[in-house]
């Protein structure tokens, strides 16, 4: 990041000093945009002053906190981490008191958590289509909650909207703490906290979003890019810049993903073009078998050292399964936690403190920042730091009794026996444990498409190429013979995000057969994306 040399399309977005929203294409350098602004505009700040920066994962938050604190610069008082984090601990938890009575003890809990008396005086309406004019419908909800000890975390921007609102004290404080608020992954905004930026920047804090339609693949969760898109049209009060160069793919690779979205887009002539097109006889377990011999092959060929840098990617789990359990050569499955029954706010903390133990490269300081607490004492700081590291160096006899002892302490409460019970039983299954492992350098990578957002790899494999799978069909009544899709644009923006993770090659993968997510073996269709727009890719005939 201190070596980082912008091109003029990123130092038009680093020197502008309005609001302003930056559309980033992927590969783009977003991230050493954002760092560089952000570093730019703290040395002007108070000691007590710091900024607000957005991020959808703590995966992605860490990063960019890093590439700010880079060669020991002082961030200040800047918050760094998620939207839900940041509101929890600077409006919820610290302002929610003055308005209503919550319980002493207060912890985060998934609707499905909640205590039925609870759930049953939620208004008809769902949460995710609530305004905030909806909320004194929601405020009895709310309030019981709160008075039992629950923050429902479904509606936790719709609670700090309240109180944003509510509380005089709670703007002044945010006023006085931070100067300015930047969010990336904008196109991934839900209304709440669309609702949240634009507050915050008529309280006067500068306002930067980052985001790009193109990459928008949680509709399903009900994130929207409508809000992207209101920050770009004229008299929104925003400067719009975008940064389009891809700095991270291959030329060919990017023609390629720009061609699927638009059939205007030039294809530079190559000898040198790296999407590539395999069609395998037989099914998922057939491809895994060809790629057994291609993966060490293309990896030559193109010069990638390390397996870590290979990944597969698919639409759905079923097919990663098939594929890994057909495959010769070292991999690391990305499946979903195996904490299943174990309360939400416990799983989360769980996964850090374990991925602590078996990640070298993890160090305690993100999760004492996302403890929550306003202040900590240089003695508490101490304390928690050392009951984290136990879980790291900690006996495997004693790991349960370390991850317990360390979650009590950041929760300021008791675990659940269902989280203890289950804790002890992953503890106990070394096939569970491997999910928090880091992958190995020798590893190839199998995921989801959605779990490959903001990764990248030298080399990927982007299976489930199908027909009624990517994009997905709908039948409704009276329609026979008609093809529908199934949020289409959504399916065509997760293909692109699939192939844009690529830096050196990607090969597109189909099959002749299918196997569905019922075990049902099915034709191979090969999706209509293949070929969309009239851009092809290089068939591979061995």
């Amino acid at each position: 990041m201190v070596n980082f040399v912008p091109s003029v399309q990123q130092d038009q977005a680093i020197q502008c000093l309005s609001n302003m929203v930056i559309v980033a294409s992927p590969g783009s350098g977003k991230t050493s945009v954002l760092s560089r602004k952000i570093r730019n505009l703290i040395p002007g700040l108070h000691p007590h002053q710091g900024i607000i920066a957005i991020s959808f994962t703590n995966k992605a938050s860490d990063e960019l906190e890093r590439r700010c604190k880079e060669s020991a610069f002082d961030v200040k008082n800047s918050f760094f981490g998620t939207i839900d984090e940041f509101c929890l601990r600077e409006i919820v938890f610290p302002f929610a008191r003055q308005l209503m009575l919550v319980a002493t003890q207060v912890k985060t809990a998934k609707l499905s958590e909640l205590p039925v008396q609870l759930t049953s005086s939620l208004p008809i309406k769902p949460i995710q289509q609530a305004t905030v004019a909806d909320i004194a419908d929601f405020l009895p909800f709310l309030q019981g909650a709160l008075a039992q000890g629950y923050v429902p975390l479904e509606a936790v921007g719709m609670l700090a909207s309240h109180v944003f609102i509510e509380s005089l004290a709670c703007r002044k404080y945010l006023v006085a703490r931070y100067r300015a608020v930047f969010i990336d992954e904008y196109q991934d905004s839900g209304y709440f906290q669309h609702e949240l930026f634009l507050n915050l920047r008529t309280l006067g804090l500068s306002a930067v979003a980052v985001g790009d339609g193109d990459q928008s693949i949680y509709a399903f969760a009900h994130k929207d890019t409508r809000y992207l898109l209101q920050l770009t049209v004229p008299g929104s009060g925003f400067a719009q810049f975008a940064i389009t160069t891809n700095f991270r793919s291959h030329p060919s690779v990017n023609d390629y993903a720009q061609r699927l979205l638009n059939p205007n887009h030039a294809v530079n002539p190559t000898n040198d073009f790296r999407v590539f097109l395999k069609t395998s006889s037989g099914d998922q377990r057939a491809i895994g078998t060809w790629l057994t011999t291609a993966i060490p092959h293309l990896m030559n060929h193109f010069g990638v050292d390390l397996a870590s840098r290979v990944a597969i990617f698919c639409r759905h789990q079923h097919s990663a399964r098939l594929i890994a359990d057909h495959l010769k050569v070292n991999y690391y499955l990305v499946e979903d936690s195996p904490f299943e029954t174990t309360p939400s706010t416990e799983s989360s903390h769980f996964t850090d403190l374990l991925r602590l133990r078996y990640d070298s490269q993890l160090t305690v300081e993100p999760l004492i920042e996302r403890v929550g607490r306003l202040k900590l004492s240089r003695v508490e700081r101490r304390e928690l730091r050392r009951v984290l590291l136990r879980c790291r160096t900690c006996a495997a006899t004693d790991l349960v009794a370390s991850v317990l002892d360390a979650t009590s302490l950041i929760t300021g409460q008791t675990v659940s026996s269902i989280g203890e019970a289950e804790l002890k039983s992953v503890c106990d299954d070394a096939s569970k444990l491997r999910w928090f492992h880091c992958p190995s350098r020798d590893a190839v990578q199998i995921m989801t498409l959605h779990k490959a957002k903001g990764l990248e790899f030298d080399l990927v494999f982007h299976a489930d190429l199908y027909d009624h799978v990517i994009p997905t069909r709908l039948y409704p009544p009276g329609t026979f013979g008609h093809v529908i899709f199934e949020n289409e644009t959504q399916c065509l923006n997760l293909h692109y995000v699939g192939i844009t993770r690529a830096i050196k090659a990607c090969v597109l993968m189909t099959s002749t057969v299918r196997i569905n997510r019922q075990g049902q073996s099915k034709t191979g269709a090969p999706s209509q994306f293949i070929g969309r727009n009239g851009i092809s890719a290089i068939p591979i005939t061995w």
